[in-house]
């Protein structure tokens, strides 16, 4: 396990890559957990070059892990790739607290989600509007990335609300659930808002 790169503890992989990028080909000094052992361990980047773009690369396969407190079990029939990573996270949230998140509204949402809470685009977007419409919906949490597609294609009956982080989610929910002012949440038609 890589824990830290220059001394720096990492908390993402995307850190790690940054920090190798940074480098610029310099050999890095990573902190590495192996088998219980800490150790230090100096890798040289090699250049690697692909369709224009050049990158720098330490030979690994980097995989983020989690050890939660709590035992985390999600599987949904018929659900493939990242798009459920955002309504994953909040259906884990809403069985960790009391109450419902969405108030007992019928919500609906898409988004990758990472471990920052950032909340990702996704494919076939308009589709997935039509079909929470057609389940009943009446909400629909957009990742704000995927808003170009959304104008001019919300159907009707369907109030889309735009967010970007899990933190943005949560806040649109908890409106929904006291019946506060949705029309106000952020969508796709106000950026600015």
């Amino acid at each position: 396990m890589i824990t830290a790169i220059g001394g720096t503890h990492l908390t993402s992989a995307t850190q790690l890559r940054e920090a190798i990028q940074d480098a610029g080909g310099d050999p890095v000094e990573l902190t590495v957990l192996r088998d219980g052992d800490e150790q230090q361990v100096e890798v040289t980047p090699e250049e690697h070059t692909e369709a224009g773009n050049t990158t720098w690369l330490i030979g690994v396969t980097l995989r983020t892990d989690y050890d939660f407190e709590v035992d985390v079990t999600i599987q949904l029939d018929n659900v493939g790739g990242p798009s459920a990573g955002m309504m994953f996270a909040l259906g884990i949230i809403d069985t960790l607290t009391e109450g419902e998140l969405n108030g007992g509204e019928n919500v609906a949402g898409t988004g990758t989600i990472d471990a920052a809470g950032t909340v990702g685009p996704i494919g076939g977007i308009r589709q997935k509007l039509y079909g929470a419409r057609d389940a009943g919906a009446e909400f629909f949490l957009a990742p704000e990335a995927n808003c170009d597609e959304v104008v001019g294609h919300i159907p009707d009956g369907l109030q889309v609300i735009r967010t970007a982080t899990l933190d943005e989610s949560l806040a649109a929910l908890e409106v929904i659930a006291d019946g506060g002012d949705v029309a106000a949440l952020p969508s796709c038609e106000r950026t600015g808002s």
